[in-house]
C-alpha cells in the first residue's frame, strides 16, 4: 500500500509541476497580448473594439472617396497637358544671300497630339515678314518652305 501511496503522489506531484509550467506560459501569453491589445487601443478614449474598428472604416471608405477624387484629377490635368506645347523646334537660316547673317527663323510648336502651330519670319534687308500655319494631326494643308519641313519633321521625331 505505500508504494500506491508513493506513486501516486508522484503523479500528483508531476501533475503539480505540469501546471505550475503551464501556468507561467500563459502568463506569458497573457503578458505579451495585454502589450499588444494595449499598442492597438492607443490613443483611443474607453472605446470599445467595435467603435474603433467603425471608426477606422469610416476613415477608410473616406480614403478611397479621395482618392478615387484626385485620382480623376490627374486624369482632368493628364487631357489639359496633352493639348499644351509638348514638342518645339526651332531653325534659324539666311533666307536672302544679300543679307548677312542667320536672322530668319522657323519654329514649330506641337502638342502630345501632333497639333499647333509653325511660326516662320523671313528677314530682308528692306522689310521682315511673319506668318503663321497651322499644323493638325502633324501636317499642314498649307504648303511648307524646306526649313518648315525640317522644324516640323524634328518635333515629330522627338518625344515629350
Amino acid at each position: 500500500m505505500i508504494k500506491n501511496n508513493e506513486i501516486i503522489n508522484l503523479i500528483f506531484m508531476l501533475a503539480i509541476i505540469l501546471l505550475v509550467l503551464w501556468n507561467i506560459i500563459l502568463s506569458i501569453s497573457f503578458t505579451r497580448l495585454k502589450g499588444k491589445y494595449k499598442k492597438m487601443m492607443r490613443g483611443s478614449s474607453n472605446k470599445n473594439l467595435e467603435q474603433m474598428i467603425a471608426d477606422y472604416m469610416a476613415s477608410i471608405e473616406s480614403t478611397i472617396d479621395r482618392v478615387q477624387l484626385l485620382n480623376e484629377e490627374v486624369i482632368h490635368l493628364k487631357e489639359q497637358t496633352d493639348r499644351c506645347v509638348q514638342k518645339l523646334s526651332i531653325t534659324r537660316y539666311n533666307a536672302f544671300s544679300d543679307t548677312g547673317s542667320d536672322l530668319s527663323y522657323s519654329i514649330a510648336l506641337l502638342d502630345n497630339y501632333n497639333n499647333g502651330v509653325i511660326i516662320t519670319s523671313i528677314y530682308g534687308r528692306n522689310e521682315s515678314v511673319t506668318y503663321a500655319k497651322p499644323i493638325e494631326n502633324g501636317s499642314s494643308k498649307y504648303p511648307l518652305s524646306v526649313e518648315e519641313e525640317m522644324v516640323l519633321n524634328r518635333c515629330l521625331k522627338s518625344k515629350r
